[in-house]
C-alpha cells in the first residue's frame, strides 16, 4: 500500500532502494511523452547500460536500445489516438528499464481502447506461438505481403521486439472503464542466448513488479524514479528529463538547481558500486497539491549520521531572514571550523523549498544508514 507523501519518508524510499542490488539499476518515467523526452530517456538508459556492459557486449546494447525504441513509440503511437480524451491526462504512459543480475527487462504501459484489445492479444499470441525461425519466416512474409489475415496480422515492432530480445513478449491487460483498458508490455532481453523460457500471459513477477510499482507512482504521482549508480552523466540527463516535462519556467529552474545539490549529495557522499560505475542511490520526484516533492536516499556510514544531522538541524532552526543572512555570509567566509556551518547545499535547499528539510536515517548495519533527504517546492506558473 503506497503511503501519503511526507508522513513517512522511509516506508516510501527505502523499499524502493532495497528493489536492486548491487550493480542493478531500475529507471521509471511516468507521463507524457514526445520526441524531445523520449530521446532524452534513451540516452539516460543507454548510459546506465553503457556503464554496466562489458564492451564484448555492445551487440547486446544495441539490442536493448533497439527494443527501447519500439516500446517508447508503441507509447507515443496509442497516445496520439487518444490525446484529445481527458482519459490520457488521468492514466499517463509509463516506461521502465531494469537490470535484475544477468537479465534486462523493458516495460511499457499505456492505455488502449477497449475495441483493439482483441486485436492486439491476438497478435501478441501469434508471436508467442512461433519458434525463432517461425518468427522470421513470418517477418519476411508480413514485409512481403503486409497483414497475415489467418494468422490475425502482426505488427512489426512487435515482431522485432520478440525476435532481438530471443524472448516471447509479457503482458497484461487491467479494465478501467467502459471504454479504455490499461495495456502493459515487458520484454525480456537475457544476456546468453536462452529463447522461450518467458512465462507470457501476464503474470511473471517482474511484469507484476512494475505494475506494483506503477500503481505507487500513480498514488503518490510520482513523474520520475530513478534506483542504482548515479554519476555525472545519468544527473544532467535526469535535469534534461524534468526541464522537457515541467511546463513552469520559474519552477522548472528552481527544481533544477534542487536537484543538482540533492543528486550532487549522492554522488559525492554515498558508497559507489563495486566497478565505479557510479554513487549506488534512489531519487524520486512527484507532484502534489500545487508542490513538487523531490526525494533521495543513499548509504552513508555511520559516523557521517551525527555531522548530517547537525548541519541539517542547524539550517533547520533558522528564520527565513536567519538563512538568508546566514547563506551570504559563509559564500565569504572559506575557513570556518564549525561543522555546523559547513556546505552551502543544506542552506540552499532550504532557502529554495522555504520551509525544513526532512529527513530519516535508517540503520542497515554496524557501519553503514540508509539516509534520506525530502524537499518540497511550490509551483509557479509565472
Amino acid at each position: 500500500m503506497a503511503q501519503e507523501s511526507g508522513q513517512n519518508l522511509f516506508e516510501i524510499a527505502y523499499p524502493l532502494f532495497q528493489r536492486i542490488n548491487d550493480n542493478d539499476f531500475e529507471y521509471v518515467y511516468r507521463g507524457y511523452f514526445d520526441h524531445s523526452i523520449t530521446k532524452k530517456i534513451l540516452y539516460l538508459a543507454d548510459t546506465s547500460i553503457a556503464k554496466v556492459t562489458h564492451q564484448a557486449q555492445a551487440t547486446l546494447q544495441k539490442r536493448i536500445y533497439y527494443i527501447m525504441v519500439e516500446g517508447l513509440q508503441n507509447i507515443t503511437h496509442h497516445q496520439e489516438e487518444i490525446a484529445n480524451d481527458k482519459e490520457f491526462e488521468e492514466y499517463p504512459g509509463i516506461f521502465a528499464i531494469q537490470k535484475n543480475g544477468d537479465k534486462y527487462f523493458i516495460s511499457t504501459g499505456n492505455i488502449v481502447a477497449n475495441d483493439k484489445i482483441d486485436s492486439l492479444k491476438s497478435k501478441l499470441d501469434v508471436i508467442n506461438s512461433l519458434s525463432p525461425e517461425e518468427l522470421k519466416k513470418f517477418h519476411r512474409e508480413i514485409l512481403s505481403n503486409g497483414n497475415i489475415s489467418d494468422k490475425g496480422g502482426a505488427g512489426l515492432g512487435l515482431i522485432e521486439m520478440s525476435r532481438k530480445s530471443g524472448n516471447k513478449l509479457l503482458y497484461s491487460f487491467e479494465h478501467l472503464n467502459d471504454q479504455y483498458t490499461y495495456f502493459y508490455l515487458q520484454t525480456l532481453i537475457p544476456t546468453d542466448s536462452t529463447y522461450g523460457d518467458v512465462n507470457c500471459n501476464g503474470k511473471h513477477s517482474s511484469l507484476e513488479s512494475v505494475k506494483e510499482l506503477h500503481q505507487q507512482m500513480n498514488t503518490e504521482n510520482i513523474l520520475l524514479y530513478f534506483n542504482g549508480f548515479f554519476n555525472q552523466e545519468n544527473l544532467l540527463s535526469l535535469l534534461a528529463i524534468i526541464k522537457s516535462r515541467m511546463n513552469m519556467p520559474l519552477t522548472t529552474i528552481k527544481i533544477s538547481n534542487v536537484m543538482v545539490e540533492m543528486l550532487q549529495n549522492i554522488i559525492k557522499h554515498g558508497i559507489r558500486t563495486a566497478d565505479s560505475a557510479g554513487t549506488s542511490g534512489v531519487f524520486f520526484l512527484g507532484q502534489k497539491d500545487n508542490e513538487t516533492i523531490l526525494t533521495s536516499g543513499n548509504i552513508i556510514p555511520n559516523e557521517a549520521k551525527q555531522v548530517i544531522t547537525d548541519r541539517l538541524e542547524f539550517v533547520n532552526g533558522m528564520s527565513k531572514d536567519e538563512l538568508s543572512d546566514y547563506y551570504d555570509d559563509i559564500l565569504l567566509d572559506f575557513d570556518t571550523a564549525d561543522a555546523k556551518k559547513t556546505g552551502l547545499g543544506f542552506s540552499d535547499l532550504r532557502i529554495k523549498s522555504d520551509r525544513p528539510l526532512k529527513y530519516e536515517f535508517q540503520p542497515i548495519n554496524d557501519k553503514e544508514q540508509f539516509y534520506l533527504l525530502q524537499t518540497t517546492v511550490k509551483n509557479k506558473k509565472k
